[in-house]
C-alpha cells in the first residue's frame, strides 16, 4: 500500500527549523508581539530574547562530532557492476546494504567495499582502502519489496584481523523508541558513488509506518542507498533504501507540474517529497527469525548480540 504523506506533516515538520531562517525585522515584529523589549537593543540580543521562545535547542556538546566521525568511519562506498551505493559495517566482519544494491552472491563476488573513501583538507584521497566481499561466508538477503536488505561479509586485511578492528562497527540495537517524529535525523553515505558526505540536524523524522519503515526530511541521491540513519545519540534507527513520491488525491504518482506520473516521464521530472527507511529493530527480528549453519551463526552471533568498544 503506498504510503501518503500530508502536506500538514510536512509543515509540521518544517517549523522546527523554518523558523531559524526567517528575517530579522520579522522575529523582531514576533517579538514585539510576544512583549520582548527591542527598542535599543543591538540585534544579538533581541536573537537572544528570541532563541530562548524556541521549543529544544540545536547546541551539542563538541564531542557530538567525534562520535559522528567514529560512525563515518564503518561506512563504506559499495561499487557493483551495476553503478554505486552505501554500506556500513554491523560486526566485525559483517556488512549492511539493501537488497537493491547487492541482490544475489554473484553481484557481492564481482562488488567490494571502499572504506574511507574521502576527502582530505586539501581535496586530495589518500586512505581510501577496497575489500571484497565473501558471500561465501555469509550472505543473506531480504526482497525490496520486503525489508529490501542485505547482509555479506566482508574479507580481512592480509593480517587476518577482522575489517571492523580497523574501521569500527556501527551496532544494530534491537530495541524500538530510539526516535521519535519531529527529531533530528542524521545519514552518512556515498551519493552518486562520491567521497563520504554527511546529511546532519536540518532534517526530521516525519512518521513511522508501522513496525518496519520510517520517513524523514533528508537529502539523499542515487548512490545512497543503503546507508545508515541515525538519532541524535549516532544509534542506528533505519537502514536508507528508497524515495517516498509526491502523490495526488487519487493516490496516483506526479511529476513537478502535478500531473500523474507516466512510464515516458523523466525521472528529473518527478516529484519527491521525503526518504524512507527500514527501522533496524525490523531488520534483526527478520536475522532471529533465520536459521543458519554453525559457522554462519558464529558470524551473525556479534551483530545479534553488540557488544561496542568504549
Amino acid at each position: 500500500m503506498a504510503h501518503i504523506i500530508t502536506d500538514k506533516q510536512l509543515r509540521e515538520a518544517r517549523d522546527g527549523t523554518a523558523w531559524r531562517r526567517e528575517p530579522l525585522d520579522r522575529r523582531i515584529a514576533y517579538a514585539k508581539r510576544q512583549g520582548i523589549p527591542t527598542a535599543g537593543n543591538p540585534p544579538e540580543v533581541v536573537d537572544a530574547a528570541l532563541e530562548r521562545l524556541l521549543e529544544g535547542s540545536d547546541l551539542l556538546p563538541a564531542l557530538w562530532l567525534a562520535a559522528g566521525l567514529r560512525r563515518a568511519d564503518a561506512v563504506a562506498l559499495v561499487r557493483t557492476p551495476s553503478g554505486p551505493g552505501t554500506g556500513f559495517l554491523v560486526s566485525p566482519e559483517l556488512l549492511l546494504t539493501n537488497h537493491h544494491v547487492l541482490p544475489d552472491p554473484d553481484v557481492a563476488h564481482a562488488s567490494s567495499a571502499r572504506f574511507r573513501y574521502e576527502e582530505d583538507s586539501d581535496g586530495n584521497i589518500t586512505r581510501a582502502k577496497a575489500f571484497d566481499f565473501r558471500p561465501d561466508r555469509y550472505f543473506v538477503t531480504s526482497p525490496a519489496h520486503e525489508l529490501d536488505y542485505t547482509v555479506v561479509a566482508v574479507e580481512s586485511p592480509t593480517d587476518g584481523t577482522p575489517v571492523g578492528a580497523e574501521y569500527g562497527v556501527i551496532p544494530l540495537i534491537a530495541a524500538t523508541g530510539k526516535i521519535m517524529i519531529g527529531q533530528p535525523v542524521n545519514i552518512i553515505q556515498h551519493p552518486r558513488g562520491s567521497p563520504r558526505e554527511i546529511a546532519i540536524r536540518n532534517n526530521v523524522l516525519l512518521t513511522v509506518d508501522g513496525t518496519t519503515r520510517i520517513t524523514y526530511l533528508t537529502d539523499t541521491e542515487p548512490g545512497s542507498s543503503g546507508s545508515p540513519v541515525f538519532n541524535d545519540h549516532w544509534e542506528c534507527v533505519a537502514l536508507h533504501h528508497s524515495s517516498v513520491p509526491a502523490r495526488d488525491s487519487e493516490g496516483r504518482e506526479i511529476d513537478v507540474t502535478g500531473d500523474p506520473v507516466t512510464p515516458d516521464t523523466p525521472d528529473a521530472l518527478r516529484k519527491w517529497i521525503a526518504n524512507e527507511g527500514i527501522r533496524v529493530s525490523a531488520i534483526v527480528a527478520d536475522l532471529r527469525a533465520r536459521t543458519f549453519l554453525p559457522d554462519q551463526q558464529n558470524l551473525v552471533g556479534r551483530l545479534l548480540d553488540p557488544v561496542e568498544d568504549s
